[in-house]
């Protein structure tokens, strides 16, 4: 008598199966909250001018950008509220979406008053912001939050000076394929994702901080 496993291995397409592992390996690797915290840690440890210790600036950062976000889903998973750790279904997003731009703008208010470096503010005043917009638009479409946490940031390091733009172009397309292969996303949706979030953190960043 077979097992579960055997008849899932002879069932099994095995260039779907490796396309499917790379692409959750590429979901992962590029998840937003992995991508904020790297881009925080590099603006913040390559700065040399800044008067604060950039390890507080750091946990300040990461607290609001991240830690608080992955705790409050963690509690809303746990009450049924959401039915997974990436919120996948569109319509549990809002509340999320909505209580971690809340945990953002704070974080913005908090870097601002210890005089964090302008990129740093900046940043965590995109994140605030366009996720108030990300949880607008999930009310009526499945918009790719993986592209626009990947793409924003994106923008932020190569204002700072971190331009790979083979690499960058690269790691969008990869992430945006990924979404795809995974059904997590339409190619329309990954691609709003992608210029939505290259578009506002490019006017934002530009123009309300660096002009």
């Amino acid at each position: 008598m077979q097992t579960h496993f055997e008849t899932f291995l002879e069932n099994i397409n095995p260039v779907e199966f490796i396309l499917i592992a790379f692409a959750s390996f590429i979901s992962l690797l590029f998840h937003p909250m992995l991508i904020s915290a790297f881009t925080f840690a590099v603006l913040i440890y390559s700065e040399k001018s800044s008067t604060q210790s950039p390890h507080l600036i750091f946990f300040i950062a990461l607290l609001f950008s991240t830690l608080l976000s992955i705790a409050m889903v963690m509690y809303l998973r746990k009450k049924g509220i959401v039915s997974d750790a990436d919120v996948s279904a569109r319509e549990q997003r809002v509340k999320p979406l909505m209580i971690g731009a809340l945990f953002n703008g704070i974080g913005f208010l908090v870097l601002r008053y210890m005089d964090a470096s302008v990129l740093v503010q900046g940043l965590m005043f995109c994140y605030a912001f366009n996720t108030m917009i990300i949880s607008f638009i999930s009310r009526y479409w499945k918009i790719s939050i993986h592209a626009i946490g990947l793409s924003g940031p994106l923008v932020a390091l190569w204002l700072f000076g971190v331009q790979f733009p083979v690499f960058m172009i690269l790691a969008m397309v990869l992430l945006g394929v990924s979404r795809v292969i995974l059904k997590s996303h339409t190619p329309a949706q990954v691609l709003a994702g992608t210029f939505l979030g290259l578009g506002l953190a490019y006017f934002q960043l530009t123009f309300l901080f660096l002009s």
